[in-house]
């Protein structure tokens, strides 16, 4: 029986017996799921599409987007990922349009890795990665190089060294970009350096540097996921098809230089984002430089909050590989520059809505074939 006590009150009290030792976790208490389901509005009106009459037409299609993921923690240091989502095997975008006869839509496998921390404890970190993983570089909230949606494949390293004013920030990444059975592999090589300051308690800054090595490509076919003969904007010469006519090869190399910035700060009671990009890829005879500015007011994350923002992006022709850019952007790849506005809000924990327009060219390095583009993106995202 629990022993009695005697409380300031003068009555009797019954202490609580010890605590039970706490039960070993299971296969459960380390593995958490996560998934977020899209639906999007999108019209979309490209000046190099035509009708039969030869005028510009507005496309508009309803889309979505379902990802499915689990994490498991082995331990403090280790962990493994898996995700699913929708989409075909195109690298950028896990969309996919609705209206095809009611027909099933396709799950692929998006993420399989591993993430070693080799430091158990305290605000260091350095992590080895392998598989296929999210993105290990820093990224802007719009980027000259990087999809958001992207997924690199290979080995990749994350570290991190806190020294409360400055974090020092290293990254690097040992990527196939695509085997080949009778030629040498496309890979890439990379590195990336940056400092975050904090200099105040609401004031940050961040300064960095990317080096991105890609390697195996003047020369060699395109990468096209579409079949279409598609260098997403790249300038390309004759392939290795039978007649060197129907296919594409790249023209040149790509190894741009990317120097980055970010202030964090506050305004109007809300954090506010500044940011920019400049990239030279002085491996291409020219054409090879791009250039990103862009801000943020406000955080959608809690409920009933909000956020906009702005950017302006400009890319040339051979600045760095087209089929891993922003895919919305004058309709995907390199050779384009424009701007994006957006706006969006938290309904709910789990619900947000958003607004974004994107209005640019395409096919800028040809003043002849430069042609307008403009879409507009209507989003309900829901997540658990």
């Amino acid at each position: 029986a629990a022993a009695a006590t005697i409380g300031i009150s003068g009555l009797a009290q019954t202490s609580a017996p010890p605590a039970a030792a706490s039960a070993p976790k299971t296969w459960a208490d380390k593995l958490t799921f996560k998934g977020d389901l899209r639906y999007r509005y999108e019209s979309i009106q490209d000046d190099s599409k035509l009708d039969d009459g030869g005028d510009t037409y507005t496309r508009q299609r309803n889309r979505i987007r379902a990802r499915l993921g689990a994490e498991a923690k082995s331990d403090d240091q280790m962990k493994a990922g898996l995700e699913l989502s929708t989409g075909q095997s195109d690298p950028v975008s896990g969309n996919q349009s609705l209206g095809d006869g009611f027909g099933k839509k396709e799950f692929r496998l998006n993420l399989a890795y591993a993430d070693y921390n080799l430091l158990r404890d305290g605000p260091h970190a350095a992590h080895a990665i392998g598989g296929k993983m999210k993105n290990p570089f820093i990224t802007l909230p719009d980027d000259l190089v990087w999809d958001g949606d992207l997924t690199p494949e290979g080995l990749a390293f994350k570290g991190k060294l806190d020294g409360g004013f400055v974090t020092l920030l290293a990254n690097g990444g040992y990527l196939w970009v695509q085997e080949r059975s009778a030629e040498d592999d496309a890979m890439l090589y990379a590195g990336q350096a940056a400092a975050e300051f904090q200099l105040k308690p609401e004031l940050g800054l961040t300064l960095g540097a990317a080096y991105y090595g890609f390697e195996h490509f003047k020369g060699y076919d395109v990468i096209d996921w579409e079949k279409k003969n598609n260098a997403y904007g790249n300038s390309t010469v004759a392939g290795s098809v039978s007649g060197g006519a129907t296919n594409k090869a790249w023209a040149s190399d790509f190894a741009p230089l990317v120097f980055f910035a970010r202030l964090d700060a506050r305004a109007f009671g809300q954090p506010i984002a500044l940011f920019t990009q400049q990239l030279s890829n002085d491996d291409a005879d020219s054409l090879g430089d791009g250039h990103l500015y862009g801000f943020s007011l406000g955080k959608a994350k809690n409920p009933r909050t909000w956020e906009v923002g702005y950017s302006y992006a400009e890319l040339e022709k051979d600045a760095t590989p087209g089929l891993m850019t922003d895919s919305d952007r004058w309709g995907g790849g390199s050779d384009g520059k424009g701007h994006r506005v957006y706006g969006k809000v938290q309904v709910l924990s789990y619900l947000q809505a958003g607004v974004t327009y994107l209005m640019g060219e395409k096919a800028i390095s040809d003043s002849a074939k430069t042609k307008d583009y403009d879409r507009l993106q209507v989003d309900l995202v829901a997540s658990f």
